[in-house]
């Protein structure tokens, strides 16, 4: 006690004198920290082990069809007081003529244009008035339009859109404005090295095969007539080559009653389907260099055509794609990034499709910031090629395989809290014919991948061997050395051939095959 009292003192005057005030912390660490410290020294004892997740259900899917062909999926979900509603057309950038590549994606923008019964300005406004929004989109395989809205408004929404879907006003002058805006977009994206990467990606995977496409291109902006798109609206939207989606707080039989009153009377076409051919097979690797004259960054894409979105083999590839690169604790970005430096991110995903989609892994380097005139793609392109050996050869440690699964089982039940997520997954349940229950045990389908089966996933749909390798970069500095990897073809934006090199090492006759 006596102690105390003279520290305290000592303390008192200290302050008093101006001193250090870490010598009051000092004495009250002193007097009155011995409970904290006691409590500090205990034992701590770890949290206990989690249990194994538990599957997360989708709510009831009630399906009917419409005498028409028009099928009606409704989820009711209750949490809030809204609705969306999801028409789906099974063509998209596919079904686009040959001579007019992109042409779908012109008619589902100027499907916000104006219908037969309302201008342009006169829709946005009544969704305006309505506190509802609209959403138009499409892809290889679909056009898609969502509006949400208060659930109250589920006749007025659902009027809306077969409104939209049905009666497309195509008006002229629309059409021009629209035109301009789309060149102004191409001209933005073709600038932008990403883009122009995985434009060029798709074009070389797929070749002459109509998933190639996947933007407009300034030759279709300039062709297409109003009446190309009211043909191809024609022949595409019709009920029996469409869906419905529609969740939130509604009934299946208000939902029935609703679609009955605005899609019934929507006539049924028959529909040309289009035989889509094999997808192309890679037999070596090839390096496509897309010249962008003095950059210095190099955006780099590797991979090939791997397996369709209903696959028996994508949970387990899932597995395999999450070790190597499906996010910043996977083996790219960890080594790419912070071990070797040569890149802000790495990463790899396979596209969902309903035919054989993309495998890619990718990431943008450039120059060494000590060493401005040491290009880095040729690091990187030994950092891709190591990680892509390495996840087809060797059966992914239990730990990894751990991670991987506990991130995509636990971000999972992010994926479905909204209403309007569970009317996007059950579109894709749709669209790539998986079966209602599908997503009800997607979380012990991924914690039952074992290391094995995810090497077996990864070896059967990766092959480095015969990858394609897509650079966006300065030809002049990154041809010769990426010779290493395969014969190399550098083009233009456009696609046109510039020049072409043999492989490293490659006999004459090698080279001319």
């Amino acid at each position: 006690m006596t102690k105390r009292i003279s520290s305290l003192l000592i303390a008192l005057s200290l302050v008093a004198c101006g001193g250090p005030s870490t010598t009051t912390t000092t004495e009250a660490e002193n007097t009155g920290g011995g409970g904290e410290q006691a409590q500090a020294e205990a034992p701590r004892v770890p949290p206990p082990a989690s249990g194994p997740a538990r599957d997360v259900h989708l709510p009831p899917i009630a399906r009917t069809t419409l005498a028409n062909g028009l099928e009606v999926n409704t989820v009711r979900t209750n949490a809030l007081p809204l609705v969306y509603v999801r028409l789906v057309v099974r063509s998209g950038l596919a079904s686009s003529p040959e001579q007019l590549p992109g042409l779908s994606r012109l008619v589902a923008k100027m499907l916000k244009e104006g219908t037969r019964r309302r201008t342009s300005a006169q829709l946005a406004e009544q969704i305006e008035y309505l506190g509802a929004d609209l959403f138009v989109g499409d892809d290889q395989a679909q056009v898609v339009l969502q509006m949400r809205a208060l659930s109250e408004h589920l006749d007025t929404v659902m009027d809306l859109l077969a409104d939209i879907a049905q009666s497309p006003r195509f008006d002229e002058q629309e059409l021009r404005r629209l035109k301009a805006r789309e060149a102004d977009r191409l001209r933005v994206e073709y600038a932008d090295a990403a883009t122009l990467a995985r434009r060029a990606f798709y074009q070389a995977a797929y070749g002459s095969h109509p998933y190639a496409q996947v933007d407009l291109t300034p030759q279709t902006l300039e062709r297409a007539r109003r009446t190309d798109l009211a043909n191809w609206h024609r022949d595409h939207f019709v009920p029996n080559n469409a869906f419905l989606v529609v969740a939130g707080d509604v009934t299946p039989e208000q939902v029935q009653a609703a679609a009955e009153r605005a899609f019934g009377r929507w006539r049924r076409r028959e529909v040309a389907q289009a035989q889509l051919p094999d997808v192309p097979q890679r037999t070596q690797r090839e390096v496509l260099i897309v010249h962008r004259p003095g950059s210095a960054q190099s955006v780099i894409a590797v991979g090939n055509l791997a397996i369709p979105r209903s696959h028996p083999d994508w949970v387990p590839l899932e597995v395999a794609n999450q070790v190597l690169g499906g996010s910043a604790a996977s083996r790219l970005f960890s080594d790419l990034r912070e071990r070797r430096s040569l890149t802000y991110g790495a990463y790899s995903s396979v596209d969902e499709l309903p035919i054989a989609g993309p495998f890619r892994a990718r990431g943008s380097v450039g120059r060494d910031p000590e060493h401005p005139d040491v290009d880095r793609t040729p690091a990187a392109m030994d950092a891709f090629m190591e990680h892509l050996q390495r996840i087809v050869t060797e059966a992914p440690p239990q730990d990894e395989v751990n991670n991987a699964q506990r991130y995509l089982s636990d971000s999972f039940p992010l994926q479905i809290d909204t209403a309007g997520r569970i009317a996007g997954m059950v579109s894709d349940l749709r669209l790539y014919g998986l079966p209602d229950d599908y997503f009800d045990t997607y979380r012990s389908d991924v914690r039952n991948v074992t290391p094995d089966q995810a090497l077996t996933a990864a070896r059967t749909h990766i092959r480095p061997d015969q990858a394609l390798v897509v650079i966006v970069g300065d030809a002049e500095v990154i041809a010769q050395p990426m010779r290493r990897w395969g014969p190399v073809r550098v083009v233009d934006a456009d696609g046109r051939e510039i020049s072409s090199f043999p492989a490293e090492g490659a006999t004459p006759a090698a080279a001319a095959e």
